[in-house]
């Protein structure tokens, strides 16, 4: 597991690393601007994911609508259990812009969709996997270091992933 996270932990370091002002960042989320943020996700065990989204319309002078869609993948093994599961969502979210902070993007919406799940506990007959719908609510941030490219934390309440730290771009 820890091998399929280091693409994104280098990705996410390069990030923060790169030189850039705040005077040239900017998070502004106009109509018609795309984001594409990967990851990694933590809930029921740690994982890794991606979200897409694209900024539908302005909805007041600093406000702004997103949707989009986002996957990812967790899995856990705990003493001979083993559990993963695949969250597919299709989300909403309402984005403000701090004239004063031009890099940051706040974020805060709403989730919906499906997740697959399997379980093992390596008894004969009692392996399962199943779908469930599922709902939730979000709120994040996002910094950009460059015009382009830039950080995101995001913290999810209900059937969403709890936690997602990653390196977000812009196009």
């Amino acid at each position: 597991m820890l091998k399929s996270l280091r693409p994104f932990a280098f990705a996410l370091a390069a990030a923060v690393s790169l030189p850039a002002s705040a005077a040239m960042a900017q998070g502004e989320f106009t109509p018609g601007t795309k984001i594409l943020s990967l990851g990694v996700l933590s809930d029921n065990g740690t994982g890794f994911g991606g979200a897409f989204e694209y900024s539908l319309l302005e909805l007041a002078p600093n406000l702004r609508l997103g949707v989009g869609g986002s996957l990812g993948y967790f899995s856990e093994d705990v003493a001979g259990f083993s559990f993963s599961s695949m969250p597919i969502l299709a989300n909403g979210n309402v984005h403000l812009a701090l004239p004063d902070v031009p890099a940051l993007d706040l974020f805060a919406g709403a989730s919906f969709g499906i997740v697959r799940f399997s379980y093992d506990d390596n008894f004969p007959g009692t392996d399962n996997s199943d779908s469930d719908t599922v709902f939730g609510v979000n709120l994040g941030a996002r910094y950009y270091f460059t015009p382009r490219v830039g950080a995101v934390a995001q913290f999810g309440i209900g059937d969403v992933p709890e936690l997602f730290f990653g390196v977000t771009f812009k196009f």
